[in-house]
């Protein structure tokens, strides 16, 4: 005997945000709402049901498939994070995120200085999110928003309210993720040669001209060049920034804790923590990104070479019509785990170490009480006390970087390699262990890694 079920059914979509009732095929006698509502129950649908829609069907206004209950999608929340300030040649704040300085490559090389007592950041606080909860009534909860405490960079303080991030020092600004340093800048007024020699400073570094091969630049800070860089090593606590490009030849390498900016690479080996921006093309270089890959100003390609990229890759034409082979990596790379692996190591030597500091302290100060100290033991008293400071400080730099990095490796099952234009074969797709080798020419595509398979979806 045929049941209501035998004439319809219930999808469920968008992680059972929505359901949509179907017809199997006719039903002969009349629907009735208490029917629809014994299929609702059975299928477990307790909430979000539209009640009207539900009447509609049954008088026939409204024909299926039809969306018949919508739950609460979650709201995501917005953590905590450090908003630098830029200032104008007239000393007017322009206030960003971060991205906002990095618009146009030709601005960002000069960055104008800062006085002591400038507010250099400002510390936007976390945002919670909402729960939701789907048609089955099940809660669908958010990740909680992480706060930071705002922490003192290089020459800068934090304001009394731990808000903003005042200068000390009269320099120009190099903004890391949660902490903002102002150094000193040395000037190099054209090309590095021999009469300025390897450079080797801990603040930022400005080259008018360019960097020829066989040269190496070290920077704490920031490095920005206005001309080509060639086969020379450069290696910065902060971003660099290269205006002209860079020619390799499959010679030196750059190296960044930041980002990386510049308008081409061609042979480059090219590491950077944060996110690779290229405004024309990379052309057979070797890229490993903790954070994204930019390739789409201009003609906006990458052709040959591996390019690996944390949390994603976004590009116009990827290979070429030649079959150049061109290999991508999404997710999880060696740096990664190494970083992970040094972070851990790092935070449990610090935390021995303060077992050790501690236990010291205490003893001073037992004796102490049972006495004056001798100068020397006042002395030692003060180093320990700074040394536990310190370390403390250290270690904490050290656990925001883990989490960080956890945040970097939950964020990656959502990583995507998106084409704008073109992708040719020859192309080989890489998520971790899982491989995808492109035949044929496609157009304006992601790939995305869903239930272990690299899949193929348009934009």
């Amino acid at each position: 005997m045929e049941t209501i079920h035998d004439f319809f059914k219930i999808e469920l979509l968008n992680n059972n945000l929505k359901a949509i009732l179907k017809k199997n095929k006719d039903f002969e006698d009349e629907v009735t709402l208490e029917d629809l509502h014994k299929v609702l129950r059975e299928r477990g649908i307790v909430n979000g049901i539209n009640e009207n829609v539900l009447i509609d069907i049954v008088n026939g206004q409204i024909s299926l498939p039809a969306v018949i209950a919508e739950g609460l999608p979650p709201v995501e929340g917005k953590s905590a994070y450090l908003k630098p300030v830029y200032y104008h040649q007239d000393k007017d704040k322009s206030e960003g995120n971060g991205n906002d300085l990095f618009k146009d490559l030709k601005e960002i090389i000069v960055i104008p200085s800062v006085v002591s007592g400038d507010v250099v950041g400002l510390k936007v606080e976390k945002e919670d999110g909402k729960n939701g909860i789907d048609v089955l009534g099940q809660e669908i909860k958010v990740k909680p928003s992480r706060d930071f405490t705002l922490r003192p960079g290089k020459n800068t303080k934090i304001s009394e309210d731990g808000l903003r991030v005042i200068s000390l020092i009269d320099g120009q600004i190099s903004p890391e993720k949660k902490v903002i340093h102002v150094f000193p800048s040395y000037e190099v007024n054209g090309d590095l040669d021999m009469k300025v020699g390897n450079i080797d400073f801990v603040g930022n570094v400005n080259i008018r001209g360019g960097v020829p091969s066989g040269f190496k630049v070290v920077a704490k800070g920031d490095i920005r060049v206005h001309g080509t860089v060639e086969g020379a090593e450069l290696t910065a606590g902060g971003s660099i920034f290269i205006q002209q490009g860079i020619v390799a030849q499959g010679k030196g390498s750059i190296k960044a804790k930041g980002n990386l900016h510049t308008s081409f690479i061609n042979q480059g080996n090219i590491q950077v923590d944060g996110d690779l921006n290229v405004n024309q093309s990379i052309l057979h270089s070797q890229i490993d990104a903790l954070g994204y890959v930019y390739c789409k100003g201009g003609r906006g390609n990458i052709v040959g070479g591996n390019i690996s990229a944390g949390q994603g890759i976004e590009v116009n034409e990827a290979g070429n019509s030649m079959n150049t082979p061109t290999v991508f990596y999404v997710g999880v790379s060696q740096q990664v785990i190494e970083k992970e692996r040094d972070y851990k190591k790092s935070i449990l030597e610090s935390e021995s170490e303060l077992q050790k500091l501690s236990l010291l302290f205490d003893t001073i100060k037992k004796k102490e009480q049972l006495g004056a100290l001798s100068q020397k033991e006042r002395i030692l008293k003060l180093r320990v006390r700074h040394t536990i400071e310190e370390t403390t400080a250290l270690m904490e730099n050290k656990k925001e970087k883990l989490l960080d990095l956890h945040d970097l490796l939950d964020s990656q099952p959502n990583a995507a390699i998106k084409i704008y234009k073109n992708v040719f074969p020859n192309t080989d797709i890489f998520f971790g262990k899982y491989r995808r080798k492109v035949l044929t020419n496609h157009q304006k595509i992601v790939f995305k890694l869903a239930k272990s398979e690299i899949r193929l979806e348009h934009l």
